[in-house]
């Protein structure tokens, strides 16, 4: 996995290749990697992540003045190609005992006893839903077989994101489904570094330093257990970067029965894998990790790892996943609060970038051990003045808070229109999903207005008033196509009529809620 060519990537030009992941640096002055290209949105997510994990694990940067250092002047290919062939042992897919994200024993199923390699696919029905005959919308059998690319990346992110299977059957290290952030920049080479801390950082989280291979890359030693059960792992038992690295799950690919074919997945022709044998207990993480690539979120004086919703990926929490929000007690990621910090005293950063730099916020909705769907979104990261940024921050906030209390007052008057005082039947979520969707644009081009006029030291009353106007355009269009306003056959028009007042009423820029938040002149 160090040197062979399995990693899928565009390059500027709109050319797709596969490259080996020493390469991501190949070509960076004339035609550089722009991005992956997975054959899914998942594998991306989980690829970055092992592209950053093994340039953290492998050139971790000293200190800050090193970090700059190889932002400024990236290493040449040959340079990663160098580096990361120290470590490539851990990285075969096949091999006796050390195989990548699979168990050091060498345990084998029966035939019966094998899972597919579909099960690796965190959405794919499982055993119980096959039993039940209940897998109506993904059906078993769509994948049966993967070739080794597929295969290793199904495998790290079924590690990385791992929900709870059952008894035995352990989460990731940040749980199921968890958030995770990533800063982009103009290509690929910027995108890892900009995820990768100082070494100096790792001192905070807690852990102990070793260097050992077995402490960094579970798989390179046996798995931690106590009797039949798993031995609980904390950061002070291994190295803090083993939170790239977390195996939850005891895996053996059976890669002694490939035979040639067409990958489910790429659709590819390789030779392909087809099961796995699987056993209970792996590497059990205690709640003390802090992985510097997901936010968190306080809890009873405690740091929870925030897990995927459908609103998370929305502008509605931006304030928690860019800073601190102490009303809801939200933290970013570590990796995107140094860079952060970055933007705002590194003068000369900004003017490397040719495209503003962007948050990517992705990952799986996770309820008890059922996938539900995995959503991903980019938002704009907008280099704020050190002397505004409270302000900023805080207004910022206010806009937000508004948009909350039209999206509520949208939601609620759509569900007067349609059942009056009674129950609703049925989930009426989406309103509020195409309600986050439908201003998220309007709400970046406010953001840059905001900080324009912040630091130019102008007034922002008309800023404002313009973003109320918006939303309440927004929440009347919505009203009208939802609540069934021109079929009076199907509902009452006096109700509707009435609903549609109120709507407009609730969100009228003199509602006095609204003028106090935004802090608009009587």
């Amino acid at each position: 996995m160090i040197n062979e060519k399995w990693i899928l990537v565009n390059r500027q030009d709109g050319k797709k290749e596969k490259i080996a992941p020493w390469e991501i640096t190949s070509e960076l002055d004339s035609n550089p990697i722009i991005s992956l290209a997975a054959p899914r949105p998942d594998f991306n997510g989980s690829l970055i992540q092992f592209l950053i994990g093994l340039v953290q694990t492998t050139m971790s940067p000293r200190n800050e003045r090193d970090w700059r250092k190889y932002f400024i002047n990236p290493p040449k290919a040959d340079e990663l190609h160098v580096v990361f062939e120290e470590v490539a042992n851990a990285f075969n897919l096949d091999g006796e005992n050390e195989r990548f994200m699979q168990d050091y024993e060498h345990f084998e199923s029966t035939v019966k006893d094998r899972t597919s390699v579909s099960q690796m696919l965190m959405e794919m029905p499982g055993k119980k839903t096959i039993e039940d005959n209940t897998d109506l919308f993904l059906k078993r059998d769509t994948v049966s077989k993967m070739c080794f690319s597929c295969c290793a990346t199904a495998l790290f992110t079924l590690q990385t994101n791992a929900p709870k299977g059952g008894s035995g059957h352990l989460t990731s290290l940040r749980g199921g489904g968890p958030l995770t952030t990533i800063v982009l920049g103009d290509n690929l080479w910027q995108t890892v570094w900009l995820n990768v801390i100082p070494d100096e950082n790792f001192d905070s989280l807690g852990a102990n330093d070793k260097i050992d291979l077995g402490y960094v890359f579970p798989w390179m030693v046996p798995t931690r257990t106590k009797g039949k059960k798993g031995l609980f792992t904390s950061p002070m038992d291994v190295s803090p970067k083993q939170m790239y690295w977390g195996m939850p799950r005891r895996i053996r690919l059976d890669l002694n029965n490939c035979t040639e074919g067409i990958c489910d997945i790429c659709g590819k022709i390789e030779d392909l894998v087809f099961t796995y044998s699987t056993q209970t207990y792996g590497n059990d993480y205690t709640s003390q990790w802090r992985h510097v690539l997901t936010p968190y979120y306080e809890k009873k004086n405690d740091l929870i790892p925030r897990k995927t919703k459908p609103e998370d990926v929305f502008y509605r929490h931006w304030l928690g996943l860019v800073k601190t929000d102490p009303d809801k007690g939200s933290h970013p990621s570590l990796c995107l609060e140094k860079f952060i910090y970055k933007q705002s005293n590194l003068k000369n950063l900004g003017q490397i970038f040719q495209n503003s730099p962007r948050l990517w916020a992705f990952g799986y909705h996770v309820i008890d051990m059922k996938v539900e769907c995995w959503y991903e979104s980019r938002m704009p990261l907008f280099n704020v003045d050190e002397q505004i940024r409270n302000n900023y921050e805080s207004q910022v906030s206010k806009l937000i808070k508004v948009a909350e209390i039209v999206d509520n007052n949208t939601r609620n008057c759509i569900k007067q229109a349609l059942y009056g005082k009674k129950s609703i039947r049925g989930d009426i979520s989406f309103i509020d999903s195409r309600f986050w969707h439908d201003t998220e644009s309007e709400f970046y081009n406010v953001l840059n207005k905001l900080n324009s006029e912040l630091e130019s030291n102008s007034e922002t009353v008309d800023l404002k008033i313009q973003w109320i106007r918006f939303l309440s355009k927004v929440s009347e269009r919505l009203f009208d196509e939802y609540s069934q306003s021109m079929q009076f056959s199907v509902v009452e028009p006096e109700r509707v009529a009435i609903a549609h007042r109120d709507l407009r009423r609730y969100n009228s820029e003199g509602g006095k809620k609204i003028k106090e938040i935004l802090g608009l002149p009587t």
